[in-house]
């Protein structure tokens, strides 16, 4: 698992999961990511519960989660608005992306309002 002080202050964060929607961008969720990466050896069962999941679209080459594998994506807890995320577009690496644009992060708000995606809600 890859450690340092900024993966480390999002352990035991709740998910990013409403169980359905994708928690950037509201369309049906295939999937769910882990916040923090766990390197390819993976890790143990007690780390793995205490590292955070969002539920989201695509895979990890498509969709929000493509985005976040591709560095385009970047998802981040605010002690005052809880999950939030950014889109750049180049890739980044998300602590100098939080360090240097915490301001412009959005709010995941797919659990408090419906998004309209496509004409429908």
């Amino acid at each position: 698992m890859i450690r340092d002080d900024y993966s480390d202050g999002l352990l035991d964060k709740p998910d990013a999961d409403d169980g359905i929607h994708c928690a950037i961008c509201g369309r049906p969720a295939t999937n769910r990511h882990h916040i923090v990466q766990k390197g390819a050896g993976g890790v143990s069962d007690e780390m793995e519960r205490r590292i955070p999941k969002a539920r989201l679209c695509g895979s990890g080459t498509t969709g929000c989660h493509g985005l976040v594998h591709a560095g385009k994506l970047h998802i981040a807890w605010d002690e005052t608005r809880g999950w939030v995320w950014l889109y750049t577009m180049t890739p980044a690496k998300d602590r100098e992306c939080w360090r240097d644009y915490r301001d412009d992060y959005r709010p995941m708000a797919w659990a408090e309002t419906p998004r309209v995606i496509g004409g429908r809600k």
